[in-house]
C-alpha cells in the first residue's frame, strides 16, 4: 500500500512555527496524512514516534549548515549541535551516527546554488517543497534533476510552518504497514515518491517571519516583520 508522509514540518518549538503538535496532526488527518515528521530547525522537539489524532509522527529535525539545510529523518536518538554553524559533511556524519537518514532540504531555493558535490554525504533530496519556490520557480524541478543524477532518495514535504501549510507537498510511500520502521525500510530502499499538491502563499512565509519577529521582541524587528508580510502579501496579491 502507499501511505502518505509530510516529512518537512514545523511546530511552535521553531522560532518561526505557528502551530503546536495537535493542531499539525488534526491538519494532517484532514488532509488524509498517514504520518508527518516534526522537523524543528535544529533541535528535536520529539524523542521517539508517537500517535495523535491517528496521524503517526515522527521525530526529525532541520539542521543548519554552512552550506544550507539538511532534514535528519529516522535517528535512533537525538544529537547535540555545534555552537557554530557545521559544514554539510560534518552534520550528515552526525546524522548518520545516530543511524538517521540525511535528506538535503530544499536544495536549490536560489538559481545559482551548486550542490555539486554534496551528494556523497547525503541518502536523499527534497524534491518536492511547497516553499522552495518563493525565490526560485524551478526549485523543486532543479531538485527532482539533482537527486536522479546522483541516484539520490527524492522525498516530498511541505515545510509547514503552520497547520495550514500541512500536506502541501508530501511522499509516497510503499510500504506494508505504517510504522516507523516499515517508513525507514521503504524509504531506505526508495520506495518512494514526492508528490507536490500545492505551493504555500508568500502570505504565510511572512506571516511565519513576523511570528519569529514577535519572538525575538524589539520595535525594529516587530517593523520589520511586519513590513516582510505586507511585502510578501502585496506578491500574493500582484501575481510576481
Amino acid at each position: 500500500m502507499e501511505v502518505k508522509v509530510d516529512f518537512h514540518v514545523h511546530s511552535a518549538a521553531s522560532l518561526d512555527g505557528r502551530s503546536e503538535l495537535d493542531q499539525l496532526a488534526r491538519a494532517a488527518k484532514k488532509r488524509g496524512l498517514d504520518a508527518i515528521a516534526i522537523c524543528d530547525h535544529n533541535r528535536f522537539t520529539l524523542t521517539d514516534p508517537e500517535t495523535r489524532e491517528g496521524v503517526l509522527l515522527l521525530p526529525g529535525c532541520e539542521v543548519s549548515t554552512a552550506s544550507g539545510h539538511v532534514l535528519a529523518l529516522f535517528c535512533r536518538e537525538p544529537f547535540e549541535l555545534p555552537p557554530e554553524l557545521p559544514p554539510l559533511s560534518e552534520a550528515a556524519r552526525l546524522i548518520h551516527s545516530r543511524g538517521g537518514f540525511a535528506v538535503l532540504a530544499h536544495p536549490f531555493t536560489r538559481a545559482g546554488m551548486d550542490r555539486e558535490g554534496e551528494e556523497k554525504f547525503l541518502d536523499g533530496a527534497e524534491c518536492a517543497n511547497a516553499r522552495a519556490y518563493f525565490h526560485n520557480p524551478e526549485a523543486n524541478g532543479m531538485a527532482a534533476a539533482f537527486a536522479a543524477r546522483h541516484e539520490l532518495t527524492a522525498t516530498g514535504g511541505s515545510d509547514a510552518h503552520h497547520a495550514g501549510e500541512v500536506g502541501n507537498c508530501y511522499t509516497g510511500v510503499e510500504c506494508e504497514e505504517l510504522t516507523p520502521e516499515a517508513l525507514e525500510a521503504a524509504v531506505r530502499a526508495g520506495r518512494c515518491r514526492p508528490v507536490f499538491v500545492k505551493n504555500t502563499s508568500r502570505a504565510r512565509k511572512g506571516l511565519s517571519q513576523f511570528r519569529a519577529a514577535r519572538r525575538r521582541g524589539g520595535i525594529k524587528n516587530l517593523c520589520v516583520g511586519a513590513a516582510y508580510t505586507v511585502y510578501c502579501a502585496g506578491r500574493d496579491i500582484l501575481h510576481i
